[in-house]
């Protein structure tokens, strides 16, 4: 099957798909760098060319074009790099919509397949005679998947200003919601809330909990339900936009918090605030965890970091790498880190950019109570739990 070529997508255009303040020629010199990172890889690994079929990969190398509406993972637009050029291989379905909404003016030429003959064909047309490698396994073609997950898991500037946009929709929808919720909403009607301020501001939930009442404690990973609310709840949500993951949660509750909860949700703080504190550039996650484990030891909760994980590093996947407690790792500048302690009915949730200056807040509070903590002579910020008046219908206990 010959692929159809149209020379007229190298084009540039601007286009507003970055963040705000960027521009287009912004996302297509972030598209340039990371095509001069394939083209050394290419050197390296004695290839020709890459093919990129990971939608991931698909998003990094595209500073955060999206395939819309493709449910078949066969029918995926997939890219396809030489050392000096870069093309998209989409079905004629999507091509239009690709490069009207997604990838005008970003230097990508387009091979083509008509819908009827699927994808298979055109790879296999591609990869005759070529010393081609991949990110993922195919015969006849070398993998090098691993190095793209690597190269990707540091944002560039550009990216990181897209992810600071992305954590400003996450904490906006979560605490708008937190601040709107009326007793007697079940979880189900928060977490549509949530989505709905996402799409609203052009992110897409990749994850929603809603734990009211205490159900976090039964079931640390805990989805929605059709319980209704009645004295408090834990927010939780993982959203992406430009091809970026970020999440956050917060907690809220009606009238004041009873001591049980006020005590969990503190050490959740402090349990948070030691990994906050930590969080710098070539710091080791081994540590890291045992200054935590000693943190929930001292506040009474000695065995509560064995019920979930409590922190991973994101970007271009919602986890490119969990953090386990007796991991070499060492932090890197550039990588999108999210840490998430649970105690008991609570949780306390947020990402950050690691930088030479130790961890910005991807996901920074708006109208929100905060905690002050000292952690090792350092004053950390966390959200606080936030406590509302009751509704003037609802009761008072």
């Amino acid at each position: 099957m010959a692929a159809i070529v149209s020379p007229a997508s190298v084009i540039e255009l601007e286009l507003p798909t970055g963040p705000v303040g960027s521009s287009g020629s912004d996302r297509r010199d972030d598209i340039d760098l990371k095509h001069q990172r394939i083209a050394e890889l290419l050197t390296e690994v004695e290839c020709d060319g890459l093919l990129v079929l990971n939608p991931n990969n698909f998003a990094w190398l595209t500073s955060g074009a999206v395939a819309r509406c493709v449910l078949d993972p066969q029918e995926q637009p997939a890219l396809f790099f030489t050392p000096t050029q870069r093309w998209l291989l989409c079905c004629n379905s999507e091509s239009q919509r690709m490069f009207d909404e997604e990838l005008d003016g970003m230097g990508f030429m387009l091979k083509e397949w008509p819908w009827h003959w699927g994808r298979a064909q055109l790879l296999a047309d591609l990869l005759v005679n070529r010393k081609a490698a991949c990110d993922e396994l195919l015969q006849g073609v070398r993998f090098v998947g691993d190095r793209l997950r690597m190269l990707r898991r540091v944002l560039t500037p550009y990216e990181q200003a897209c992810a600071r946009q992305v954590g400003q929709i996450v904490s906006h929808a979560l605490e708008a919601t937190c601040r709107s919720a009326l007793p007697g909403d079940t979880e189900r009607e928060l977490a549509g809330q949530i989505a709905h301020r996402l799409y609203r501001r052009g992110a897409s939930p990749a994850m929603i909990s809603v734990a009211a009442d205490g159900r976090l404690r039964e079931y640390r990973r805990h989805g929605f339900t059709s319980a209704p609310l009645q004295k408090y709840a834990v927010l939780t949500c993982t959203a992406r936009k430009y091809g970026l993951y970020v999440t956050a949660s917060r907690t809220f509750c009606f009238g004041s918090a009873e001591e049980p909860l006020r005590k969990e949700y503190l050490t959740a703080c402090k349990v948070a605030a030691t990994f906050i504190a930590s969080t710098w550039p070539d710091a080791s996650v081994k540590e890291m965890f045992n200054a935590a484990r000693r943190v929930y030891l001292l506040t009474g909760f000695e065995h509560e970091w064995r019920a979930c994980p409590q922190g991973w590093i994101g970007g271009r996947a919602p986890v490119e790498l969990p953090l386990l407690p007796d991991s070499p790792t060492l932090l890197q500048t550039g990588w999108l880190a999210t840490w998430g302690p649970s105690v008991g009915g609570t949780a306390c949730v947020d990402s950050f950019l690691i930088g030479d200056t130790g961890a910005e807040r991807l996901t920074p509070t708006e109208q929100w109570p905060l905690v002050n903590l000292r952690i090792s002579g350092m004053e950390v910020l966390v959200p606080n739990l936030l406590e509302r008046p009751w509704p003037d219908s609802s009761p008072q206990s």
